[in-house]
Formats: C-alpha cells, structure tokens, sequence
C-alpha cells in the first residue's frame, strides 16, 4: 500500500483508534492551548469588550470555515473508502478536485463576507462597544482564509488517508506561532484584537506552508502546482453529493449558534465575554470525543470501503466506551471545581460570575456527545451524510435556540437557560442517531 495510506481494515480496532485519535487530541490540545492563551492575552490588554469582538468574530469565521471544509470533508469520505478499496487511481482524482474545489470557494466566500461583515454583525445584536474590534477581527481573518481554509481541507484529507500525525505536527507549529505573535502583537506593540486575528492568519499561513513542503517531500497523490489545480467532473459531482449536506448541516448548525449567541449578546458585554470563556472550557472537555469521532469516522470510511461492517460496529463500541469513561471524569472535575478553573483564565469576577451557570449546566453535555461523536462518526464515514444533517439541524436550531430564547427570554433565567438549551438538543440528536444505527441503513454503500 502506499506510503501515505494508514490500513484501517485490519489489527486491533482499540489499538487503531487510540493510534489515530491520540495525534488529533493532541493538536486540538495545543489548539485550546492557542485559545486560552489568546483570551488571556486579550483579557490583560484589551478587557472585556476585545474579548467579545474576538469571540464572536471569530465565531463568524468558524461558521464560514466549517462550511466550506464541510463540502471539502466530502472529497475525505473518498480518499478514505478508495483507500480501503486501494484504488490509487481514484484517490488522486478526488484530492486534485477536492484541492480546486476549495481554492474556487475560498474567493468566492471572502469578497461575499466583506461586502456583508457590517450587515452580519448588527444582524447578531454585536454590543456597541465591541462592535468595531469585532469588525477589524472578522475582516482580518476573512482576507487571510485562503490559508485558513487550506490548511483545514488538508488536513482533512490526509485523515481520510488515516494519517491523523501529519496535521498535529503542524497544528502543533502553528499555535505556537501563535501564542507568540499574540503576545508579541497585542502585549508589546498593543495592536488589540487586530493584532490577534493577523497572529491568526499568519500561523496558518506557516502551517499551511510546512505541510504543503513535507508532503512535496513524501511524494504525495497531489504535487501542489498550479496546474495540477484540475477538477474532475465526475468526482466533483460526488463531492457535492457528499460534501453539500455537510456544508449546508455546518452552515445551518453554525448559524444555529449565532442565533443563540444573538441572545446572549443582547445579555451585554459581561454576558458575551463569560460564555466565550465558559465555551474554551467546554470545548477542552469535549476534546477527546472529538478526537474519537474524527478515527470514527477514517476508520468507518476505510472497513466500509473493504466491505467490514463487523469492524465497523466494533468501531462503535469501543469509541463509546472510551469517550464516556474520559468525559465523566472531565464532567466531575468541572462541577467540582468551575471557578478555580475560570479563575486561571481571567480575573475578571463579573465575568467568571456570569459565566459559572452556563458553565455548570453545559457540562452535562460532555456525557452526551460521548455517544453523539462516534455515532455522527460513523454515519459520515459511511457516506450518508445526507442523514447527518438531521441529527444537527434538529438539536442545533430546531431544538437548542426556541429553548434557549424560552428559558431566557420568557422565563427569565438568562445565561441559565441559554446553557439549559446546549445539552437538550444534543440528546435529541443522541435518540436519532440511535435509531439510525440500528436500522442499517448506514451499510448502504454510497461510493
């Protein structure tokens, strides 16, 4: 088999999942590292008022990113099930395509969102306040997405090919480049949050670049030259096929959680700023069933591929297993100790304090997504992305934000009832993912 394919469809399954989850933990690991390290950059230098124009411009950036990897992360299902059929042929196809496809949308997306950043944010209750930080950041961020889009499109292929060690090497590089030039652009030459967003952009840009020349180096299935840029018709109508429910499920998700961040940022500042910092202590939690879910997925991709749905149903259980044993304990430490842990992030208490019941409440969602992150794993390995839409349309607009505005809005509860409405809509997609598990539909072989 070729160098750069990892072989899923034989060995041990726990030994295959721990192999490629951990490199993937551990670059989302320095990833919330970055993260906490930028907030607490912003917090010293720019108060609270940075730290909400940084959170939810990047929060718009998220959204448009996870859109365009979303389709990309179509051209991923192929790699990895023409990897289990170890078809070369048809896997340079789809990464050449998968490449042009994403470079065409990086534009596209970027001269549309900074004709319409002024619009985007009034339209999401941006407090006065942070309303000019959170422009300067987003439209930063935006006119270097071509490398923020770049890196996470090979990054998602090459987890489709089962290399998941490749992206953590420069995952890795980047937030430290990162760390630095925060410090170096907000602390020492006191840019702001303008400062933060080009310490952003350039370190995906260095990242970007030492991936693109170690895999030069390792003569991978795509050379990088501007005229291997080709796309294929076939394999970019399957793309789409694939890819547009998930591009359309991660826009409509995304746009679900600006919904809700409307409402809390119509709470004020303090509101605004406190969740930011409740969510990078959610999302460090959450880390390692992300990870799980990403070798899911690969692993599903590969077995399927080579006709191995016991491996496949193996896969599962195993994954589940090791998310709730991690995500339980990550569930006591936070209801234990939640201020501490908000403490060492920033000093501010009317933050900390506005923050501590969404916190507290949110939590219940780690055990949650335990379940959640292999089944939606799976279901994306196997192709039917189309299915997965459903789960997280249901749990991330249908159900979290009419309960969010409810128990904020009409009962009363504020950033309580913002964070009542997180772990409601993911055990609505728990219950539909279950049902679809044990229907099999998933088997049905859609490359």
């Amino acid at each position: 088999m070729n160098k750069n394919i990892r072989d899923f469809t034989t060995g041990s399954i726990p030994k295959a999942l721990l192999y490629f989850s951990i490199p993937f933990f551990l670059t989302n690991l320095i990833q919330a590292f970055y993260s906490i390290a930028d907030i607490m950059v912003i917090s010293r230098f720019c108060g609270s008022s940075g730290i909400a124009g940084a959170s939810i411009g990047a929060s718009i950036t998220d959204t448009i990113t996870f859109t365009i990897v979303g389709l990309c992360n179509g051209g991923a299902i192929m790699t990895a099930q023409y990897a289990g059929m170890k078809n070369e042929k048809e896997i340079k196809e789809t990464v050449s395509t998968t490449f042009g496809v994403m470079l065409i949308l990086a534009v596209i997306s970027t001269a549309l969102t900074l004709i319409s950043a002024p619009y985007i944010l009034r339209a999401l209750n941006t407090p006065a306040e942070a309303f000019d930080q959170t422009r300067s950041y987003f439209s930063i961020c935006m006119i270097g997405s071509v490398f923020i889009f770049g890196y996470n499109a090979v990054g998602s292929v090459l987890r489709g090919l089962g290399d998941s060690k490749t992206p953590m090497y420069f995952g890795v590089t980047s937030c430290l480049l990162n760390i630095v030039l925060d410090l170096l652009l907000v602390g020492v030459f006191h840019m702001d949050v303008e400062g933060a967003a080009i310490a952003t952009v350039a370190s995906q840009a260095v990242a970007l670049t030492g991936c693109i020349l170690y895999l030069k180096k390792r003569e991978f299935f795509f050379d990088f030259k501007p005229s291997s840029f080709r796309i294929y018709p076939a394999k970019a109508a399957k793309l789409f096929q694939l890819g547009l429910p998930d591009a359309i499920q991660s826009a409509i998700v995304s746009g679900g959680f600006l919904m809700v961040s409307s409402i809390i940022n119509s709470l004020g500042v303090n509101a605004a700023s406190g969740v930011s910092l409740a969510s990078k202590v959610n999302n460090f939690a959450q880390m390692p069933a992300t990870a799980v879910g990403m070798s899911v997925a690969s692993m599903t991709g590969q077995n399927v591929g080579a006709d191995k749905y016991d491996r496949v149903r193996s896969t599962l259980k195993y994954s589940i297993m090791i998310c709730l044993a991690i995500s339980t304990a990550m569930f006591a430490i936070v209801q234990l100790f939640p201020s501490s842990i908000m403490g060492l992030l920033v000093q501010d208490a009317g933050v900390i304090n506005e923050a501590l019941p969404y916190l507290r409440i949110t939590a219940l969602d780690y055990l949650l997504v335990a379940l959640c992150f292999p089944l939606n794993g799976l279901c994306n390995g196997s192709g039917h992305t189309l299915f997965s839409m459903i789960p997280s349309i249901v749990s991330s607009v249908i159900v979290r934000v009419p309960v969010a505005y409810f128990c904020a809005r009409t009962l009363g509860l504020g950033l309580l009832g913002v964070g009542i409405a997180t772990p409601t809509g993911t055990f609505s997609a728990v219950i539909i993912c279950t049902v679809y598990y044990f229907s099999n539909r998933w088997c049905k072989k859609v490359v």
